[in-house]
């Protein structure tokens, strides 16, 4: 007897996780935009995050 995996019925496709602990996903071009870069305010300090001209990028507070 072949049991089914715990909360899925034999034959669903299971759920992707949705809770808190999964991270979220974001494109870089998204968050920074034509300008290449975005600013972020965490706990009373501004930090820009920016892609270079290689490609890659950096976070400077």
């Amino acid at each position: 007897m072949q049991l089914a995996d715990k909360g899925t019925r034999q034959g669903d496709t299971p759920q992707r996780d949705t809770s808190a602990s999964a991270p979220r996903e974001v494109d870089s071009s998204e968050l920074l935009g034509s300008s290449g870069q975005l600013v972020i305010h965490h706990e009373q300090r501004r930090y820009v995050l920016r892609r270079t001209k290689s490609g890659k990028l950096i976070l400077n507070a």
